[in-house]
């Protein structure tokens, strides 16, 4: 009844367990700021009539928003059920049966679970050994296989939250102008490098982008930037309605009030500072640009399971020889909970 494939297929999961402190899952859960909450109430009143209507097929209300916020024109825009469903829509519009994509390893874990359910390969480069991105193995490894469409490089990597240098990933686009390079830039907010200008100058560059992480993962908005000839070939595999009416007008009313977001997104970068500098004398904490920082130690299976016990919830990655922890980053009295337990881990010892 079923492809044969599904039989051994594990999709995207995450494990629930009680909790005190959730930090698993790159949410930003500060409050939001009083009036952008009252703001958000008045838009979902205004458009509960609305709901009657299919939305506009090709979410037209917010990708004019989105050329108002970025100075660009609509047709440089494409908007998904999350930045997930975008990534669905690449590798259907450029992938045939048995192409390859490209990936950093580790990275986000939907660019090789949605190829698969394609039929389509998995080559990567692991970053592992100096935790960082090294540009030039990253064009000598693509450089070994003609058949790699579409090259996913997130930057702020997720889970170690480093961030490629804009020339680095310049390079590699430049280098590749027949292919498809995506730049994942789902934690941009918290990062100091802005990737804009390449899907701007590259015929070649999409910019992903989500309202996920800056605190509205619940809306499920992502959206992407490219040329027109890009994002033409992608309406063409997307499904009609595909983001539903609150949603956009949420996302709208979020595009003209972002400044009133500033100050939880600085919060999040300053606790980050923070919280590396109180754990760098007891774990090797990675150079990280996202609103999470990931440890790595010999013990993360025992430190995860001592989390876990204190109703702590973070995630744990099994990277070949090598594991971490992400931790996102939340309120300072939650980070102050992690804290006391990592440290009080170790002191322990």
């Amino acid at each position: 009844m079923f492809r044969s494939k599904l039989q051994n297929f594990s999709n995207y999961s995450t494990p629930v367990f009680e909790y005190i402190v959730k930090a698993d899952a790159n949410e930003n859960l500060l409050d939001y700021p009083e009036d952008l909450e009252v703001l958000i109430t008045d838009v979902l009143k205004k458009n509960v009539r609305n709901l009657c209507f299919y939305p506009e097929i090709n979410s037209q209300p917010l990708k004019q928003e989105l050329a108002k916020f970025y100075g660009l024109k609509e047709e440089n825009f494409i908007i998904g059920n999350g930045s997930d469903q975008i990534i669905q829509l690449i590798i259907q519009a450029a992938c045939d049966k048995d192409d390859f994509i490209f990936t950093l390893y580790p990275s986000f874990a939907m660019y090789k679970i949605t190829a698969e359910l394609f039929d389509v390969n998995h080559s990567f480069l692991d970053i592992t050994q100096n935790w960082e991105i090294n540009a030039d193995e990253v064009i000598e490894k693509i450089s070994q296989n003609d058949k790699i469409k579409v090259i996913f490089i997130d930057t702020p990597n997720n889970p170690t939250g480093v961030a490629l240098e804009y020339e680095k990933l310049k390079l590699i686009a430049e280098s590749f102008p027949e292919r498809l390079i995506v730049i994942d830039n789902a934690y941009g907010e918290y990062c100091d490098i802005n990737y804009l200008d390449l899907a701007l100058q590259e015929k070649n560059v999409i910019l992903l982008k989500t309202f996920s992480k800056i605190g509205f993962a619940g809306i499920r908005c992502g959206y992407a930037i490219a040329n027109e000839k890009v994002i033409e070939n992608l309406h063409k595999v997307k499904p009609p309605y595909n983001v539903n009416i609150l949603s956009q007008q949420i996302a709208i009313s979020l595009l003209r009030n972002l400044d009133k977001l500033k100050s939880n997104i600085d919060l999040i970068k300053s606790e980050r500072v923070r919280m590396t500098k109180c754990l760098e004398d007891f774990y090797f904490v990675l150079p990280s640009q996202a609103n999470f920082i990931s440890i790595v130690d010999d013990e993360i299976d025992y430190i995860f399971d001592y989390l876990k016990s204190k109703k702590i919830l973070v995630k744990k990655f099994d990277i070949g020889m090598k594991k971490l922890l992400r931790i996102t980053l939340g309120k300072p009295k939650d980070n102050d909970i992690i804290l006391e337990s990592l440290i009080n881990y170790k002191r322990g010892k």
